[in-house]
């Protein structure tokens, strides 16, 4: 796998329709990456209004020169980037993690979307233990709406981030879990299970 980092330039008329629509910035990472391999991603909000991140992982290493070629002066990449990324977890291992995702449920086989804090929370812990992770303490923010306009019409999704600690219990699984992502929409800029050591 690989990480890579864009500091996307708002003044550029792609970047800001993007940013704008889950489902554009889809289509032009389809795009320059292809639809062939598993590709994640978030968008990232900084500290000033027109301070963003996009954060992607991808199965192979990307070839960022044909976002540029395509859409010039859409972002800058950050130093180091693309990074491999080749973690390898044990059992009883904590690390801070960020989930931005679509918490549903599904009830008499319709999938509802989960707004509630102690919804999100609840499902959260059963999508941890079943990629073979326990959660530990979880902020929840950037709770509510997502809505996504298509040719097909608008999709509305619920979502939820979620920022703390977890523990893994069966490697494997959440090897799995970090490689493919939790949850539905993962097109959109949900599921993205992004991992980092906790600081001694």
């Amino acid at each position: 796998m690989y990480i890579s980092l864009l500091r996307l330039n708002l003044d550029n008329r792609q970047v800001r329709k993007d940013v704008a629509s889950p489902y554009s910035m889809h289509q032009t990472l389809t795009q320059v990456l292809g639809g062939n391999e598993r590709t994640l991603w978030r968008l990232e909000k900084g500290v000033g209004y027109d301070d963003y991140g996009l954060l992607v992982q991808t199965s192979g290493r990307p070839d960022w020169q044909a976002l540029e070629n395509r859409f010039p002066g859409y972002a800058e990449i950050a130093r180091d980037t693309p990074k491999s990324f080749d973690p390898v977890f044990h059992a009883g291992q904590q690390l801070r993690f960020r989930l931005y995702a679509n918490p549903t449920v599904t009830r008499a086989g319709k999938r509802l979307g989960l707004y509630r804090e102690e919804e999100q929370l609840e499902w959260l812990a059963d999508r941890l233990r079943r990629a073979g992770a326990e959660v530990g303490p979880v902020l929840v923010s950037r709770r509510g709406k997502m809505q996504v306009s298509k040719k097909e019409g608008t999709v509305v999704l619920a979502v939820g981030q979620f920022d703390g600690v977890l523990r893994v219990v069966e490697p494997g699984p959440f090897l799995e879990a970090v490689r493919n992502g939790i949850g539905h929409g993962k097109a959109f800029g949900l599921g993205l299970l992004s991992v980092a050591r906790v600081q001694e």
